[in-house]
């Protein structure tokens, strides 16, 4: 199935998708974080992973505005992982910093599926998750592995990468909680 989608869309596409993606993806959340916190509120399970998360989404912001210039300051940086992508990907080189985003959205979209089962309910972002961040990294794990632009010592490689950007990313919801309170 995924050569099949590979016919429709070259390396190239899936490097300039990839801020696309995210952008959908965080809509949802963006959009729906508010009234799904309402919504739930003092319905989740009291399982410590229930607890700790809220305390995390509470620490990080769960307010659509704060999403909002997390959002905004997270796209910025990958958009500047596209065009560097985009722009080395032409000699065959240059993927580290587009694998460990890859790798991130993997992981988001796993903590989506995780937390959906354990708020036993909707949670922001799971849909985009399934049907959206999944596929693409899936497809473009394929492509790049076909087209000889990714290995397992870059997928190695580029894990540590993937935690430094978590901290930078995590800047993105600071400033989020810094300008709107």
């Amino acid at each position: 199935m995924l050569g099949t989608l590979q016919q429709f869309f070259n390396l190239n596409t899936l490097i300039w998708l990839l801020p696309i993606v995210f952008i959908f993806h965080d809509l949802e959340e963006i959009i729906t974080i508010e009234s799904s916190m309402t919504a739930n509120k003092g319905h989740y399970p009291k399982t410590n992973f229930v607890k700790l998360a809220l305390r995390m989404r509470e620490k990080t912001g769960s307010t659509a505005a704060q999403l909002a210039i997390s959002a905004t300051w997270i796209l910025l940086f990958i958009s500047f992982i596209t065009l560097t992508t985009a722009h080395f990907s032409s000699n065959g080189r240059g993927f580290l910093l587009f694998i460990a985003i890859l790798n991130l959205f993997v992981l988001q979209a796993f903590m989506h599926i995780v937390q959906t089962i354990m708020f036993r309910g909707y949670t922001p972002g799971i849909i985009t998750s399934l049907f959206l961040l999944i596929p693409y990294c899936l497809l473009t794990y394929y492509s790049l592995a076909e087209y000889g632009q990714m290995d397992w010592h870059l997928i190695f490689t580029s894990i540590p990468v993937s935690i430094i950007f978590i901290l930078i990313f995590l800047v993105g919801n600071l400033l989020g909680r810094y300008f709107i309170q």
